[in-house]
């Protein structure tokens, strides 16, 4: 049976297969696409909606209990690289 976890940016629950998990370094947002990343994580859709919604409420921070605003660029590049690559796939 999977795992179900909360997206930080929809809220939405689903299983962990359907969400990237994000560790923080430093002031930064890591995605861990295997989820090996140690420390406290957030889930994620791999969808840019639910990641920009994520960053515009600081939900990474708040996930991770951290009072600064973290830089989830690369949690953004991430998810825009997976989505171009499935698109690519689908005009195939």
């Amino acid at each position: 049976m999977d795992v179900v976890r909360t997206c930080v940016g929809c809220r939405r629950r689903e299983a962990t297969s359907s969400l990237i998990r994000c560790t923080a370094e430093g002031v930064r947002v890591v995605p861990s696409a295997n989820g090996s990343h140690l420390g406290r994580g957030a889930w994620v859709h791999p969808h840019l909606e639910c990641v920009r919604r994520a960053i515009a409420k600081n939900a990474f921070a708040w996930a991770f209990r951290l009072r600064v605003r973290l830089d989830a660029s690369a949690v953004e590049a991430f998810v825009t690289e997976r989505e171009q690559a499935e698109r690519l796939m689908e005009t195939r």
